[in-house]
């Protein structure tokens, strides 16, 4: 067995035998999260918290801002939960903890679900709710030009396809790009994938199943760049990116290919890989110190990232 950190190991020890993922319905697995959400700390005050809505192209789009005083910069944040689960609620803590330490503003979105709203409702309201910030920035109070997306799991493949588009149709103002163990490949060909099939709280088949739920094989193929932003035709012109990523992972190759991409294609980026970390321990914060200093690394590679001319 891969070295475990010594304090997820009881995690893994009472989630031995019990369904996973892609055992459970929908609504089990969203009342899960919740669960779970409710369970851990608080993130901390902010000077400002507003509920806002941006205008997308098939909706409004419900946000969450975190605004400190003299916020330099706005980041554009997406929750993980495999396409399926997880909320504005979910991500509160990491929202708030990021805007604190950072001194960015934070925009925490409440993009659609699958199976419900499978491919493309979810790249599509980030892709909207992305565009309508960057625009709308000063009217929010924080520079327009210094812009951050970012996101966690499946909200790093949502944050990493906003990029793809986003420079396509030339937007700027983009300073950052930060990934969280993202998904990037619904071919699912990782050898990671392998390596962590069972065991690490999040299985393969798993995986699978968020893919399928998303609506890939049916509503999208897996080599189309918008599910698997490690196929786009170029990389060349993405912003600055920082690569988080977790050693007993069953995504973990994708975070490493990714980086490889970015870099042959001439993106300064940055992979670290926390060692005996599990899919999903960046919102851990208060379980191991690991997920604390991963969000503080984040933080400063946020502030640097629109401070720097």
């Amino acid at each position: 067995m891969v070295f475990v950190h010594p304090k997820l190991r009881p995690i893994l020890e009472a989630a031995r035998g019990l369904p996973t993922l892609a055992d459970l319905d929908v609504q089990t697995a969203r009342a899960q999260i919740v669960a779970r959400t409710a369970a851990r700390p608080a993130g901390p005050a902010i000077d400002e918290v507003l509920d806002i809505e941006a205008v997308g192209s098939q909706r409004p789009i419900p946000i969450r801002l975190y605004r400190p005083r003299n916020a330099q910069g706005l980041a554009v944040a997406f929750h993980g939960g495999g396409w399926l689960m997880g909320s504005c609620d979910s991500f509160d803590a990491t929202c708030r903890h990021l805007a604190r330490e950072s001194g960015l503003a934070v925009a925490n979105v409440e993009y659609r679900l699958a199976p419900e709203h499978p491919f493309p409702a979810p790249y599509q309201d980030a892709v909207d709710a992305s565009r309508w910030l960057a625009r709308n920035a000063s009217s929010l109070g924080v520079p327009p030009d210094r812009i951050v997306i970012l996101g966690e799991s499946a909200g790093g493949n949502l944050a990493a396809a906003t990029c793809l588009t986003l420079r396509d149709e030339g937007v700027a103002g983009i300073r950052l790009q930060l990934l969280i163990y993202p998904a990037v490949d619904a071919r699912q060909r990782a050898e990671s994938l392998k390596t962590f099939e069972v065991g690490y709280l999040q299985t393969t088949k798993d995986v699978a199943y968020a893919y399928r739920t998303y609506g890939v094989g049916t509503h999208v193929d897996a080599e189309d760049w918008r599910v698997s932003p490690l196929l786009a035709r170029t990389h060349a012109g993405l912003p600055r990116t920082l690569i988080i990523s977790a050693e007993c992972d069953g995504t973990r190759d994708d975070s490493a290919a990714y980086a490889q991409k970015l870099l042959e294609a001439g993106v300064p980026t940055i992979h670290v890989q926390y060692q005996g970390m599990l899919h999903t321990f960046f919102g851990m914060r208060g379980i191991v110190d690991e997920a604390a200093e991963a969000q503080r690394q984040a933080a400063a590679a946020m502030r640097v990232a629109v401070l720097e001319r």
